[in-house]
């Protein structure tokens, strides 16, 4: 099916050129925002066609992010200490960090939003912390969206059940070990891991690439997600797939 718009056209026009001068995130944003047009159309030529040029307009963003400063030690506390997302993103400016609100995704969220309106090439895992016996673990949460346990003292089995599924829990000294891209490189694809392999096991195409989309949510720069919908969008556009 192929439904493609002039608007459609131009959005995917300049995000070649874009990626072509090396600006991955104005890259990413462009396509991304041709992607979302022609995956309310159903139009799975264009889907098709976008999404190897916006994999790549991610994977270099994303390596771009583990070129600079890598911190995952960004931890609440306590309920008075109060992470400022944005600010944190601000200081960075260029790098990998992980932001643990005290309970809470928030700050993390607000730091997403921060590096977005920005511009900068800072990645931001989601997380939250809580009180375990005399320290705290970090729990990284794949995405945005979910119920989170409230802040009481618990047993960490009792914790474990109440996060929401495909979470990571770490220590907090686990996390301020992590200072290399290939410490960040395995986190993300332990968060993506699940998600994908539920993708590839979904028999109805359109609820497929649904999946692989909620993959990218998880981890923006996942290969095998965005080759995924590409495949699938060509074999709909093909009628190989119904």
């Amino acid at each position: 099916m192929q439904v493609e718009t002039p608007q459609i056209q131009q959005l995917c026009e300049d995000g070649q050129d874009q990626l072509s001068r090396m600006e991955y995130l104005q890259a990413e944003r462009t396509l991304a925002a041709a992607e979302d047009i022609a995956w309310w159309a159903r139009d799975w030529d264009t889907l098709a066609r976008l999404y190897m040029p916006l994999q790549e307009a991610r994977r270099q963003r994303r390596q771009r992010c583990g070129e600079g400063v890598i911190r995952l030690d960004y931890f609440a506390h306590g309920s008075d200490d109060r992470l400022n997302g944005r600010e944190l993103v601000q200081t960075t400016n260029h790098g990998q960090i992980l932001i643990a609100g005290w309970g809470s995704i928030q700050p993390a969220i607000d730091a997403r939003q921060a590096q977005m309106e920005l511009g900068l090439y800072v990645d931001v895992f989601l997380a939250a912390v809580y009180p375990m016996g005399d320290g705290q673990v970090v729990a990284i949460i794949p995405d945005t969206g979910v119920e989170l346990p409230t802040m009481k003292p618990m047993l960490v089995d009792a914790l474990m059940r109440r996060l929401p599924t495909h979470r990571i829990v770490l220590s907090e000294t686990e996390l301020r070990a992590a200072r290399t891209y290939a410490a960040t490189m395995a986190i993300w694809e332990q968060l993506h891991a699940p998600f994908l392999a539920a993708a590839d096991a979904i028999a109805s195409p359109v609820r497929r690439i649904e999946a692989y989309r909620k993959t990218i949510r998880v981890d923006y720069a996942c290969e095998l997600a965005h080759q995924g919908i590409s495949d699938t969008a060509r074999k709909l556009c093909a009628g190989a797939e119904a």
